[in-house]
């Protein structure tokens, strides 16, 4: 699974009691096409977003999954994705106002 490193980290809030709030900074995105359909004007991504799970050793082994969000992408946004993979997440961070700043590949990732 690829997964992009994002600065500034998304931030979400979850309403823990009617009178307070948790705030997360998710540092690593990835996203799935859901559905894609070849030559389709728009295609719908799943964004996930979550922070590094490091191994005793200090290399990342997985990234959490804290919240996620649909993004919606047209094929002319779409039309230099070819084969590379970080080009679309590099758009995705782009249109979510966040930069990708790194690109991690996490081999039968099962966090």
């Amino acid at each position: 699974m690829l997964y992009a490193k994002i600065n500034p980290a998304a931030t979400y809030t979850v309403q823990v009691s009617p009178f307070s709030a948790t705030t997360t900074q998710c540092s690593y995105m990835t996203a799935y096409a859901r559905p894609y359909a070849l030559g389709a004007e728009q295609t719908n991504f799943q964004v996930q977003f979550g922070n590094e799970i490091k191994n005793e050793e200090g290399v990342v082994v997985g990234v959490t999954s804290e919240y996620s969000t649909n993004v919606t992408m047209t094929a002319v946004e779409l039309a230099n994705w070819g084969t590379n993979d970080t080009v679309v997440l590099t758009d995705i961070a782009t249109k979510i106002g966040t930069t990708a700043t790194e690109f991690i590949e996490i081999p039968n990732s099962n966090y």
